[in-house]
C-alpha cells in the first residue's frame, strides 16, 4: 500500500460504484466527479455477497479491473466515500496502470480474512 500527505483527486473503483451500476452511490460518483477512464492494477478481487472488495498485491499476477474518476472535491467526496464503504474497506493510494502509464488513484481495498470468499479470476466484477 502507498500512502500519501497529499489528497489526491483520482479514485479507482473496481465495483458498485463502477459506471456500469445501478446502485445509488454509482449516480452520486458520477455527480461528485467525472470518469477518466480504464485502469487496473496487481492483486485479487473477491465477490463478497452483493459486491466485492479488492486486496492490492503488487507481485500478483492477477489485476483487479475496474475505472478512474477524477473528483471536483476530493476534500469533501472521499468522506461521504470513506463512509458508504464502512469498516471492512481501508482507503489508500495504489498505483494504477492506464493506457498512458502509472497513476496513483485513492481505492478502497478490503481489510478481512478473504479465505471464506470466492476469487473473481477474471478480476472484473461485471463479467
Amino acid at each position: 500500500m502507498i500512502t500519501s500527505p497529499t489528497l489526491s483527486s483520482l479514485l479507482f473503483v473496481y465495483g458498485t460504484l463502477l459506471s456500469a451500476s445501478n446502485h445509488p452511490m454509482a449516480a452520486t460518483l458520477r455527480q461528485l466527479g467525472e470518469r477518466v477512464g480504464p485502469g487496473h492494477f496487481p492483486g485479487r478481487l473477491f465477490h463478497l455477497g452483493g459486491y466485492p472488495g479488492a486486496v492490492y498485491e503488487p507481485e500478483a499476477a492477477t489485476l483487479v479491473h475496474g475505472e478512474i474518476h477524477r473528483l471536483t472535491d476530493p476534500e469533501r467526496s472521499l468522506p461521504l466515500l470513506d463512509d458508504y464503504e464502512g469498516d471492512e474497506y481501508a482507503r489508500a493510494l495504489v498505483p494504477v496502470r492506464t493506457e498512458g502509464g502509472l497513476v496513483d488513484c485513492w481505492t478502497y481495498l478490503f481489510i478481512r480474512p478473504t479465505a471464506p470468499f470466492r476469487l473473481i479470476t477474471s478480476g472484473r466484477y461485471f463479467d
